[in-house]
């Protein structure tokens, strides 16, 4: 049976670099349980409202400094809508999941929920128990695979493996942004490393401490580590001269190639975190230091 009746004219997708607080609020406007998560060129992750409960309240991770991408499921199964109706109920089935959004040429176009299957009536009862007892039978810290409730014996193996989930997810973040700094400078990943902490350190040291907290909850959390020490009201001597003289001098750099690396930094960060909040430091720092963030749409 066609899948062309799931087709939507308006999904809700949000960026991996977006706050977990806002996909809340996104499924609490549209009355939605799930967002997809984007980064070019398609479809990276999926964030639920169990999500939401289990690695972000039961990790006691803060809501507003959480990035999706640490979070989010990155395993994300879809279907091409082409396809047919029993493509969706296998896929539910075998990959134990709610809900398959539906792509045309790699872009998302639709998705198919496990509670559309059941308003929609076309699919056998035995069909949806199926689905319902392959999620059920997903192993969890006290119950092991194959079961369908918990067991009396407690461990803590799940949740070791839960933190370590978000310990490698948390690294798996940072380490895309040190990766973006070396491609853009052409340094190698140790010396980016240093370039990013040097110069996000020194920019958070040219704006109010507000401004600069504000910034600092929305980079990646082994970035943050750290940057309290850069706080302080404003430090009219930073200026993009500063921080380049800074850069050639700790890692051995011209000019020419520290003010590279300069603008390969803020580019990143500018990359990494809204819109909105780019355009709050642009607001307090000088002309000079505005040009190395172009205003985003």
């Amino acid at each position: 049976m066609s899948l062309e009746r799931f087709r939507r004219t308006r999904m809700v997708i949000l960026e991996r670099r977006a706050m977990v607080h806002q996909a809340a609020r996104a499924m609490a406007d549209n009355h939605i349980g799930a967002v997809l998560v984007s980064q070019p060129p398609g479809i990276v992750g999926i964030l639920t409202d169990r999500d939401l409960a289990l690695a972000v309240l039961g990790g006691e991770l803060d809501p507003r400094t959480t990035r999706l991408g640490e979070v989010m499921s990155e395993e994300v199964v879809t279907c091409d809508i082409g396809a047919d109706l029993d493509e969706v109920v296998r896929l539910m089935r075998e990959h134990r999941v709610r809900r398959i959004p539906l792509t045309e040429g790699g872009r998302p176009v639709g998705l198919v929920t496990f509670d559309d299957l059941v308003l929609d009536g076309s699919v056998g009862l035995d069909a949806l128990r199926g689905i319902i007892t392959a999620q059920l039978e997903v192993e969890a810290p006290k119950k092991p695979e194959g079961a369908l409730h918990p067991q009396a014996t407690v461990t803590a193996e799940g949740r070791a493996r839960a933190l370590m989930r978000a310990k490698a997810r948390a690294e798996a973040t940072y380490n895309r942004m040190v990766a973006a700094v070396a491609e853009a400078s052409g340094l190698d990943r140790a010396r980016a490393e240093r370039a990013l902490f040097t110069a996000t350190c020194m920019l958070c040291r040219r704006l109010t401490t507000e401004e600069a907290q504000d910034l600092i909850a929305q980079l990646p959390s082994l970035l943050r580590r750290g940057l309290d020490d850069c706080l302080g009201r404003p430090d009219r001597a930073v200026t993009a001269q500063a921080i380049s003289g800074e850069l050639a001098r700790t890692l051995g750099l011209t000019a020419a190639e520290a003010g590279k690396v300069l603008r390969a930094v803020f580019e990143v960060i500018a990359r990494s975190v809204s819109a909105g909040q780019i355009e709050e430091v642009r607001g307090q720092l000088p002309e000079e230091m505005k040009a190395l963030f172009p205003a985003r749409e």
